[in-house]
C-alpha cells in the first residue's frame, strides 16, 4: 500500500507544474502560484519564486510551507475536487536548474537576479480525491 501510494504520488506530481506555495509570517498567512518541478527522489519538488515576492522572506524566517497542487482535469470533469497537499520544509537550491524551472519561451540570461529557487523536503502528502467520494483522503508520511 505504501509503494503503490509513493508510486501514485509521484506521477501526480510528475504530472502537475503549477503550486499554491503557503508560508505563515509576522503578517499571518501568505500564498502566491508558483512554477514547480519535482528533483531527483520524486518527491521533493523545487519551486521558482520571484525575488519581488514576500514569500522568500516568510520563509527566511520560517522554513515550514504547504504547497497546494490541484487537478485542473478532475475540475473540468466536474465530478469533484481532487489535489495534493503537500507539506515540507523548504531551503534555497544551491544550484537550480534553470531551463526546468523557467516558463517555456523565457530566456533570462541571469535568472537568478529575478527568481529564488526553493527546494522543499516533503514531511508529510495528502491525496485529497473526491472524485473518490467526499473526503477521501490518503497519507504519506515521510
Amino acid at each position: 500500500m505504501f509503494n503503490e501510494l509513493r508510486d501514485r504520488i509521484t506521477a501526480y506530481l510528475a504530472n502537475h507544474r503549477v503550486c499554491v506555495v503557503s508560508t505563515s509570517g509576522t503578517l499571518g498567512a501568505w500564498a502566491m502560484p508558483a512554477l514547480y518541478r519535482v528533483v531527483a527522489n520524486a518527491l521533493e519538488v523545487e519551486c521558482l519564486l520571484p525575488r519581488w515576492a514576500d514569500v522568500t522572506f516568510h520563509l527566511e524566517q520560517d522554513p515550514q510551507v504547504l504547497l497546494i497542487i490541484g487537478d485542473a482535469c478532475a475540475q473540468e470533469k466536474r465530478n469533484g475536487l481532487r489535489w495534493l497537499q503537500y507539506r515540507g520544509t523548504a531551503r534555497p537550491s544551491v544550484a537550480p536548474e534553470w531551463s526546468s524551472l523557467l516558463p517555456e519561451g523565457r530566456s533570462t540570461a541571469r535568472p537568478e537576479e529575478r527568481y529564488v529557487a526553493m527546494r522543499i523536503k516533503p514531511a508529510r502528502i495528502d491525496l485529497i480525491d473526491e472524485t473518490r467520494g467526499w473526503g477521501a483522503r490518503e497519507t504519506l508520511e515521510l
